[in-house]
């Protein structure tokens, strides 16, 4: 999907130098499968696990910023940190809110503005009122978020 990955500047702001992307990109797997998700990260082994539908309907700047939040993922894992810790909501999870931040900085780096970035966030695994706790502790659309 993204054959230059290794030349992406974002990729500098989630790991330490060209060596740790080089050694991560060539050891994480990547699965697409017929799952209703969109992507996540094996807390196990840190593959990288597409759904099918999703790789097939999203845009292109979706994916893209799904990879990269991912790649987040992914080095929090190599770092021992548990990606799934289940006594926090989703939204107030440490390794999420970092992803994100990752993810939404350089999702205005490529042009989207806070609406389309909101949008991005909304995901639907959340309630809308994590999705408005969420846009606040990333300061997107300056915090105010309308009611959907």
């Amino acid at each position: 999907m993204f054959p230059d990955i290794r030349t992406y500047g974002i990729l500098r702001a989630i790991f330490s130098d060209a060596q740790e992307i080089d050694a991560v990109i060539a050891r994480t797997g990547v699965c697409v499968a017929d799952l209703p998700y969109e992507m996540f990260v094996d807390n196990d082994d840190a593959s990288i696990t597409i759904g099918r539908p999703h790789l097939r309907d999203a845009s292109d700047e979706i994916l893209y910023l799904d990879i990269i939040h991912e790649l987040c993922h992914v080095k929090q894992h190599l770092q021992g940190r548990d990606l799934y810790d289940r006594s926090k909501a989703y939204v107030d999870r440490e390794t999420e809110i970092e992803a994100y931040r990752v993810t939404v900085q350089e999702a205005r780096r490529i042009g989207l503005n806070d609406d389309a970035i909101l949008n991005y966030l909304c995901v639907s695994w959340i309630t809308p009122e994590e999705h408005k706790r969420l846009a606040l502790r990333l300061d997107v659309n300056g915090g105010t978020i309308p009611d959907r």
